[in-house]
């Protein structure tokens, strides 16, 4: 595969690759392939075999399962500059435990894992670099099952909108949601109506204001301390 340089770039960027000589990035980009999909177009699904990972260059991919009663439970949403499925080479399963859709229009590589773990027994560096991406996002879901687990909908909201401020790293406290209430609602366990009922109490409270998915923090102190 031709790697582009702005591409090249980009991938060296983030510190699953940043380790690799460029004798190793060629090696592991020969046996992948750039993708451009479209929204709602599935990358894999549930129970399909976990032969690659995933590396978004603009767009989103939401990470989710279906509930025994067909309802949708996101995990994740991920973005630009950002890996998913990576944690699958290490696992024992063969088969991918969730399923993976575009919720926009998405460009990104999808990467062997067969490669990346050859690469893996020869570089120590990408070794740690792997783990210590797995360790964030173990520590992410810790974080998230005593939210689910311990707080209230309006807790989860608020610390939703915070987390996207921190993420986002605006300096005008402005933000764009990364998806539909539907979705952000699902990944947070709650209904659609009671994230658009809580929303409603910030903009009522000016704590914040939004324009469709613009979300901008009018005061970020009082939207710590909401209840």
């Amino acid at each position: 595969m031709v790697l582009h340089r702005v591409h090249h770039q980009i991938l060296r960027s983030h510190h699953l690759f940043e380790p690799l000589n460029d004798e190793q990035m060629d090696e592991l980009m020969s046996t992948g392939h750039l993708l451009s999909i479209d929204k709602g177009e599935p990358l894999f699904r549930q129970g399909e075999p976990a032969d690659a990972f995933y590396f978004v260059i603009a767009g989103a991919v939401k990470i989710y399962r279906l509930t025994p009663d067909g309802q949708e439970k996101v995990f994740e949403v991920i973005g630009d500059r950002q890996t998913f499925a990576e944690a699958m080479m290490l696992m024992d399963t063969p088969n991918y435990v969730a399923s993976a859709e575009a919720v926009c229009p998405t460009q990104l590589y999808r990467l062997s894992n067969h490669t990346y773990m050859r690469l893996l027994q020869n570089n120590s560096r990408l070794t740690f670099a792997l783990l210590a991406k797995l360790s964030v996002r173990l520590h992410q879901r810790v974080n998230e099952i005593e939210t689910l687990s311990l707080k209230n909908a309006t807790h989860r909201v608020v610390r939703y909108l915070l987390t996207q401020l921190v993420r986002q790293q605006t300096v005008d406290s402005q933000f764009e949601l990364p998806m539909a209430k539907q979705l952000i609602a699902g990944h947070l366990s709650i209904q659609p109506e009671t994230f658009s009922r809580i929303i409603r109490r910030l903009i009522d409270e000016n704590i914040i204001t939004q324009d469709g998915r613009q979300i901008a923090i009018l005061d970020r102190l009082r939207l710590e301390q909401f209840e």
